[in-house]
């Protein structure tokens, strides 16, 4: 993949490599794979987190419902730098909540997914003081994203 993200951290330039990004976006996915289940913000559900290949971030799936009927999709993309910090995992749970709270103007991330277009979401997110992307921390369990391509059918991202 070849992502490499200057990140600056009180100062001092780091550089993650590929593999920082692998950890931080499957920290993301994890994080994020428990709200398939149980409400983000009302009314969002998350269907996927997508691991993006142009830079370091994710494109996070959202619908309205867990019915297939009722369901609308929107599509954020997520950067995992903001600010020219790292986003930890918990950094984008809470930016996807706040959501729920008022309204947002987003605009188009110049991407589309699943024939939908891709919103800019970046803004919803805050960096924080780490020393790279994955906040140093060792490999996360699990698949670097999913997506729910239709209800009961799970799609997930290893490489």
């Amino acid at each position: 993949m070849g992502v490499q993200e200057d990140v600056s951290v009180q100062g001092q330039p780091v550089i993650c490599s590929s593999s920082c990004l692998s950890r931080a976006q499957r920290a993301v996915a994890a994080a994020l794979r428990h709200y398939t289940d149980a409400p983000l913000a009302q009314p969002y559900y998350v269907r996927g987190c997508i691991p993006d290949r142009e830079e370091a971030a994710v494109i996070v799936a959202l619908w309205t419902g867990p019915a297939a009927r009722e369901k609308r999709n929107l599509f954020l993309l997520v950067r995992l730098v903001a600010g020219g910090l790292p986003v930890p995992a918990a950094g984008v749970i809470a930016g996807m909540m706040r959501l729920g709270r008022g309204t947002h103007i987003f605009g188009f991330a110049g991407r589309r997914f699943d024939g939908k277009p891709v919103i800019n979401g970046s803004k919803l997110v805050e960096g924080r003081p780490a020393p790279c992307l994955c906040g140093g921390t060792g490999e996360p369990e699990g698949p670097r994203g999913f997506y729910f391509e239709r209800p009961g059918q799970l799609r997930q991202y290893h490489q």
